[in-house]
C-alpha cells in the first residue's frame, strides 16, 4: 500500500486483515483509528501498547502495518515509513504532497490532538486575558511557529473563550465517537 485510497481499498477488500498500533486505548491515536474506520467504513483491528515507542517498535518490522503517532515522522523522512495523509485542515509543509483527510473526501474526520494552559478556578479575568495575550504573542512569532512545526504541530491562536468552546465541542463529538464505535477501555 503506498496511497491512502490503496489502504482504504485493502481495508474494504480484506476486513480485519490491517492492524493499528496506538499509544494505548482511549489515546487519541485510537479516537482517529475509530473516526477513520467510521467514515470509511472499513475494519482495521487496534491494537493498543504501552505507549507509541513501544508500537513503533512493532510497526517498523511490520508486526502493525499503521499508526498515527508523532514519532513515526523521523522514519518518514528517512524513507522507512510511508505518510498517507495528514490530520490538518491544511497539507503540512514538511510534507506538502501528502493529502489532508479533507482532501481525500473525509471532511470533519480530523481528531485534533490539544493542548492548553490552565489556571486555578477564581483566577481573576484580567490575569487570564495577560497570560493569553502574552502566549499569542509568542505563538505569532516565526520562530515558535518553526519549533512547532518541527514537531508537527500548528498553533491555534484563540481567546480563551473560544478554547472553552472549542473543548466542550470536542467533548461532544469525542463521546459521540466512543458511544458509536462501543470504545472500551482495557
Amino acid at each position: 500500500v503506498k496511497t491512502f485510497k490503496e489502504m482504504v481499498d485493502y481495508a474494504k477488500k480484506n476486513p480485519g486483515k490491517l492492524s493499528f498500533g496506538s499509544a494505548g486505548s482511549g489515546t487519541s491515536s485510537q479516537l482517529r483509528l475509530e473516526m477513520l474506520k467510521q467514515v470509511a467504513g472499513i475494519d482495521i483491528l487496534h491494537v493498543p501498547y504501552r505507549g507509541s515507542g513501544d508500537a513503533l517498535n512493532d510497526l517498523l518490522p511490520g508486526t502493525v502495518q499503521m499508526m498515527n503517532e508523532i514519532n513515526v515522522i523521523p522514519h518518514v523522512k528517512t524513507g522507512k515509513l510511508i505518510l498517507l495523509n495528514t490530520n490538518y485542515a491544511e497539507r503540512s509543509p514538511d510534507f506538502p504532497d501528502i493529502p489532508t483527510l479533507t482532501e481525500l473526501g473525509y471532511p470533519g474526520a480530523d481528531v485534533p490532538i490539544w493542548f492548553s494552559w490552565w489556571a486555578p478556578a477564581g483566577t481573576p479575568p484580567a490575569i487570564v486575558a495577560k497570560l493569553n495575550a502574552k502566549m499569542v504573542e509568542i505563538a505569532k512569532t516565526d520562530e515558535m511557529k518553526a519549533r512547532m512545526w518541527a514537531i508537527n504541530v500548528k498553533v491555534p491562536l484563540q481567546t480563551p473563550e473560544e478554547m472553552r468552546r472549542f473543548q466542550l465541542d470536542d467533548i461532544k463529538r469525542n463521546a459521540d465517537l466512543i458511544k458509536a464505535s462501543n470504545m472500551k477501555l482495557d
